[in-house]
């Protein structure tokens, strides 16, 4: 992906991705989806002022004067792969009327809807995550004005399918019963990230538009500054050697080149299927998001949609698989905004490259022609 292709949208996008993934621990499987909770914020901003304004184009890393196009922009962007949708809903309760409707005008037709209650965001929620997520990731209550929410979705098949195989870890996933592997000509897939600590980066290629690049670092990396590798490596922004000009003995993080029989190249993929589950509180993680402001309960500063409105609650649920035929994902994210007069705060020869990932390492499923990370992840135990 050259760097000079990538729209303004998935860079802010992504580099929102990687400061979230700064903030991942080592012990724990995790998912996330950047490229879900970017369109809400960039909204958010697009209708605050004040404080909340500066701090959500702050995490946003865009004007507000373009952020609600860019947003629309993204959404579009992952609607329109060949093995991703996306979807978005503004939700109002009965009797709140935007002030101005000009900005809920210049959204996709059928966002906008009457909430009506919990059973409609969860069907809305179930259609447009293909089943893989039944709910919204919050509990309604009946203070909650205006309920804002995407959903995507991935689903793609390999290129060629992995097999059933035994191996013998070492260290902390030593006696895991369950492994994948496949037998391909491909070096080009494999490249070593040379930042500070190197990252060697394998791309499993879909039949489609999405790829998923798993990450392994050196074991004492941090699953941040390793999925930081992983995104820069999307815009040439980080030193990198592919795998194929690396000579006969060449050994890296995870893998070994050696000689042995045959006419072509070959690369030997190893490693356990995951399939991991995650929800995220984002009021946690509040200056992250650019939301400090935002939520809080004394005053609103949302005045294109209400004056007194604020964020009351924010969550992410999403949920990643990688097989031996292919990798899904989906993500829900959503905000709920209550009035702010009414609340308290919420609680806060041949050469053939072996490579083996048998110790916690990262992963980013990539919309191909734009770089744009869909979700990122750490598996820390398969």
């Amino acid at each position: 992906m050259d760097a000079t292709t990538v729209s303004a949208a998935v860079r802010a996008s992504n580099d929102l991705t990687a400061r979230w993934c700064d903030t991942l621990r080592t012990d724990t499987n995790t998912v996330l989806s950047g490229a879900g909770l970017w369109p809400l914020l960039a909204l958010l901003a697009s209708a605050a002022d004040d404080a909340a304004k500066s701090e959500l184009t702050a995490a946003i890393g865009r004007p507000a004067a373009s952020a609600q196009a860019e947003a629309i922009e993204l959404l579009d962007i992952i609607d329109h792969a060949d093995a991703a949708s996306a979807a978005l809903a503004l939700w109002l309760r009965p009797g709140l009327t935007l002030a101005d409707p000009s900005w809920s005008a210049a959204l996709p037709d059928g966002t906008v809807e009457t909430l009506t209650g919990q059973s409609q965001v969860d069907s809305w929620v179930a259609e447009h995550t293909r089943g893989l997520i039944k709910q919204l990731p919050l509990q309604l209550s009946a203070e909650d004005m205006l309920v804002l929410a995407t959903a995507l979705a991935v689903k793609t098949r390999w290129t060629k399918f992995f097999e059933p195989t035994r191996h013998k870890a070492t260290g902390s996933w030593a006696g895991h019963p369950d492994w994948l592997t496949r037998t391909t000509t491909d070096l080009d897939a494999v490249t070593v990230l040379n930042g500070e600590n190197p990252v060697t980066r394998v791309i499993v290629a879909g039949r489609d538009d999405i790829d998923v690049h798993l990450l392994l670092g050196t074991p004492d990396s941090q699953p941040g500054a390793i999925l930081d590798q992983g995104v820069a490596a999307l815009v040439n922004a980080i030193p990198t050697t592919t795998a194929a000009n690396l000579p006969v003995g060449a050994t890296g993080n995870g893998f070994t080149i050696r000689s042995v029989d045959g006419a072509k190249d070959t690369l030997r993929l190893t490693l356990p299927p995951f399939k991991i589950r995650a929800a995220h509180d984002l009021l946690a993680s509040a200056p992250l998001f650019g939301l400090k402001s935002a939520a809080d309960p004394r005053a609103g500063q949302f005045p294109t949609l209400d004056k007194d409105l604020f964020v009351s609650a924010g969550s992410q649920d999403v949920i990643a698989e990688f097989s031996a035929e292919g990798f899904e994902a989906a993500a829900v994210t959503t905000f709920a905004m209550q009035v702010a007069a009414l609340l308290h705060p919420p609680e806060t020869k041949s050469r053939r490259l072996e490579l083996t990932l048998d110790r916690p390492f990262a992963f980013l499923a990539v919309h191909r022609p734009t770089g744009l990370v869909l979700v990122a992840g750490w598996v820390a135990e398969p």
